[in-house]
Formats: C-alpha cells, structure tokens, sequence
C-alpha cells in the first residue's frame, strides 16, 4: 500500500478511535451495530465533555475533536475502523500536501490501486484494511 495513504488510514483511525472513547466517557453508549447506533435515543446534535460538538447521522457521527475533526460510520458489527476515501479526503481537507499528496487524483488514485490487494469492502460503503494490512500498520 502506498505510504502516504497508510499514514493517512491510521491517523483517521485513532481520530475516529479518540472520538468514540470521548463520547462513552461522555455518557452515550457505544453501540453494537450500525443499526443500534441508528436506535440510539440521543440527540441528533450535541455537546460532548471539553465542549466538542457533535452531529449525530445515519449510521454515524462527526465530531468536532480540538485537533482535528472526524467524520465516520459505524460498521454493521458496530466497527469503528472503517473508511472511505471520501471520509479520508475530508479528514485530511486542508492537510492533504502534509499526507504527500498533491492533488485529490493522487489519493484517489492511491486508494483505488489499494482496493485491489490491501482493502476490504464491506458492501455498504466502508473499506477495511484486510489482515496482514492491519500487522503492518504505521
């Protein structure tokens, strides 16, 4: 997998990590599936401790961390280490050129070439890394 990607996958991972371990510390249950998530009566917008803001949809959430903020999903066993290339693209935003990528077609790019041995889809939007991607992560 290109390099730049992987540190991109595993810095939105402990992102998506931080902001889940916010939100149980913060009162609101972690849920078991995606569909449990969906069932969660909690608000659709709210404040969690510190005074992060977050911003409840379909299967997931954003979350508004001080350093950064992370967009994601949970996955049907309620997984929080799925992503996207949208969700990454939008994760690195204005910090894309501090990844190494120049352009969008570049992490495009690199995301498509690693969808072919590295990544596994789930069939509803997520992408996983596959085993021996998850032994070797940055």
């Amino acid at each position: 997998m290109d390099t730049r990607l992987s540190i991109l996958i595993a810095d939105y991972q402990d992102s998506v990590e931080r902001a889940v371990e916010l939100m149980v510390l913060s009162g609101i249950e972690r849920p078991v599936s995606n569909d449990h998530w969906v069932s969660l009566d909690i608000p659709q917008i709210g404040t969690l401790r510190g005074g992060v803001s977050y911003f409840k949809h379909g299967y997931g959430c954003i979350i508004h961390l001080p350093r950064d903020g992370v967009d994601f999903d949970f996955g049907a066993q309620g997984q929080i280490d799925g992503f996207s290339v949208s969700r990454l693209q939008g994760y690195a935003g204005a910090r894309l050129a501090e990844y190494g990528f120049c352009t969008l077609k570049e992490l495009h790019d690199a995301f498509e070439s690693a969808t072919h041995s590295d990544l596994l889809f789930s069939g509803d939007q997520l992408y996983y890394l596959t085993a021996s991607q998850n032994e070797t992560k940055v």
